[in-house]
């Protein structure tokens, strides 16, 4: 038995993707919260900039993400160098409460992050609702190609009759520590 554990990679994928499009929205109601003390004009306008710049950074990036992120940035691209587990090493998998440990690190992280880059864009920019709706609009076109792209990770397994995993303490980095077992091994456990 090793320290390793093998962590479902369309999974992990998922988790990734479902948290920059809540991390986005937070991002946005974040900013949003910062305008209330705001006088009604400032308020007015602020949403009113803020959803004409969200919504269309969501379809310029979902866009250019797919094209810039497709050679080597979406879970898919990693499949391929994936070798065999060669199943000498028992690996146990991950329990619910190291996925949930796992998701509340990565949102807590990403949220601080993203805020961050908030107010410094802020900064720079001004307020407004132009550097709040480019922020919530990237998270949310970088969560929505991957969510597309892990649909593509779960018809390729099924194709390739193969479960893909990255066996690891921590999903950390797990591009370079992916394996793959035969679907009726996954499914055993062994």
């Amino acid at each position: 038995m090793t320290n390793e554990k093998l962590w479902r990679y369309t999974r992990l994928s998922r988790i990734w993707a479902r948290t920059l499009v809540v991390v986005g929205i937070l991002v946005f109601a974040i900013g949003f919260a910062m305008q209330i003390g705001d006088s009604a004009d400032a308020f007015d306008s602020w949403v009113i900039t803020a959803f004409a710049t969200v919504i269309p950074s969501i379809l310029v990036f979902c866009f250019l993400l797919r094209g810039w992120m497709g050679n080597g940035g979406l879970p898919s691209a990693r499949l391929a160098d994936a070798p065999a587990d060669a199943g000498v090493v028992r690996r146990s998998e991950p329990t619910s409460r190291n996925w949930l440990t796992w998701t509340l690190a990565l949102g807590t992280a990403l949220l601080v992050s993203s805020v961050l880059i908030m107010g410094f864009l802020i900064g720079v920019l001004g307020g407004g609702g132009v550097a709040e709706g480019v922020v919530a609009g990237v998270l949310i076109a970088w969560g929505l190609v991957t969510t597309r792209d892990v649909r593509r990770v779960e018809r390729i397994e099924a194709d390739q009759h193969r479960a893909y995993f990255a066996a690891c303490r921590r999903p950390v980095s797990v591009g370079s520590v992916l394996v793959w077992r035969p679907t009726a091994t996954a499914e055993r456990g062994g």
